[in-house]
């Protein structure tokens, strides 16, 4: 992998560190490089990452796999949907969370054997999320051109297949993107900490050469994230010569086309500055070119996905119907587990209505009769005998 301590940078990526950029030139342990971008004040941003995007994406999450037929939204769709919703909640759980307490202790204190699967869980995440925008596209694209013809019938008789088949085609060549980070983390040496080894424990960094960070980057972000971007203009095209064509004064329904495209723009867009400095590296030589907090810089704002990408979904009017049938049907839960025994305020208030009833005054209230409506008998029976109450009406 390295030939000696002045060729590192040379033929090292520098791994998927965005945490602390280390000296790897320097002989010992490795000093952090400075950095103009505070620790703490990305840690507290992390935080916010961690919260708002496991709400978000355990709703959307949720959402998607509870409508069932009562959803507008095709079967296809919500499906690869919750896939990419369930995408991002691993991010979530398992990615940010140890960059957040990487940057508030400065360094790396989980170990050699999370630190390797953290640097392969990254690039697997990412992969499969562009790889899954893939698929999304593809099926927005030709449901709207050719809404009658194969796919089209497929999927609406065998949605659950079509979107298995997606689903799966997209996590086999993600898996085949992270091939060359894995072979690297896969190899331990007996000097772990040592600059010879793939995997720099100490930082949490691994160490690529030249052509397995391009293969890596092509295969994970660059190919899968231009035919995001294109299958994003295509929806945008489709649905606006279908409009005119429909409609001349240009009316449409764009909400759902426009929530999947924007899924698919806001990812490549927040991550396309971190891959393109990702692929420059390995050509810097022996000089550290990129800036440390640059470069942590870019890579937050990739993982801030986890938050936008979810919260793209809601443009689409039938997401937001999905998300309010989940809350009915949460509530009804909760009532049916923890409502038990315990009287509802339309039932107390309802009996506190009918207790204070004056029956000398034959006035009834309406929650009384709504509660307890009459029988026949008692209705003849008022009808047919004289009372005060008649004439008091």
């Amino acid at each position: 992998m390295m030939d000696g301590q002045g060729d590192v940078n040379r033929t090292s990526s520098l791994g998927w560190i965005y945490v602390v950029v280390s000296d790897t030139r320097s002989p010992g342990p490795r000093q952090p490089v400075p950095s103009w971008l505070p620790g703490s004040a990305i840690a507290v941003y992390g935080s916010l990452l961690i919260v708002v995007g496991v709400l978000l994406n355990a709703t959307v999450l949720g959402s998607s796999l509870v409508a069932g037929k009562k959803s507008t939204i095709s079967a296809v769709r919500r499906l690869l949907t919750a896939n990419t919703a369930a995408i991002q909640l691993g991010a979530a759980f398992f990615v940010v969370p140890p960059g957040v307490v990487t940057e508030a202790v400065g360094g790396w204190t989980f170990g050699g054997h999370a630190c390797r699967a953290w640097l392969l869980g990254q690039v697997l995440v990412i992969a499969g999320m562009m790889w899954s925008i893939v698929g999304l596209d593809v099926d927005c694209v030709v449901r709207l051109a050719a809404p009658r013809r194969a796919y089209a019938v497929l999927s609406e008789r065998r949605p659950r297949t079509v979107a298995l088949v997606i689903i799966a085609s997209s996590w086999v060549v993600a898996g085949l993107a992270t091939l060359p980070i894995g072979l690297a983390v896969g190899t331990r040496q007996a000097g772990a900490d040592s600059d010879s080894a793939p995997v720099l424990e100490d930082v949490c960094a691994v160490s690529l050469s030249r052509s397995n960070v391009i293969a890596q980057s092509l295969a994970a972000f660059h190919v899968p994230g231009a035919l995001g971007l294109s299958g994003s203009a295509a929806i945008m095209a489709t649905k606006t010569f279908k409009t005119i064509e429909v409609d001349c004064r240009g009316r449409g329904n764009w909400s759902g086309s426009m929530a999947v495209a924007a899924v698919g723009a806001a990812s490549v867009l927040l991550w396309l500055a971190f891959f393109v400095l990702y692929t420059l590296l390995p050509f810097c030589g022996d000089a550290l070119c990129i800036d440390p907090a640059t470069w942590t810089l870019f890579a937050w704002v990739g993982h801030s996905t986890v938050v936008v990408a979810p919260a793209a979904w809601f443009i689409d009017p039938a997401v937001r119907s999905d998300v309010r049938q989940l809350g009915r049907a949460v509530r009804r839960l909760f009532r049916r587990c923890f409502g038990r025994g315990f009287p509802s305020n339309a039932t107390s208030s309802a009996s506190d209505g009918v207790g204070n009833v004056d029956e000398s005054s034959c006035l009834m209230s309406v929650t009384k009769y709504q509660i307890q409506r009459p029988s026949k008998q008692e209705q003849q029976s008022h009808t047919d005998s004289p009372s005060v109450c008649k004439s008091s009406v």
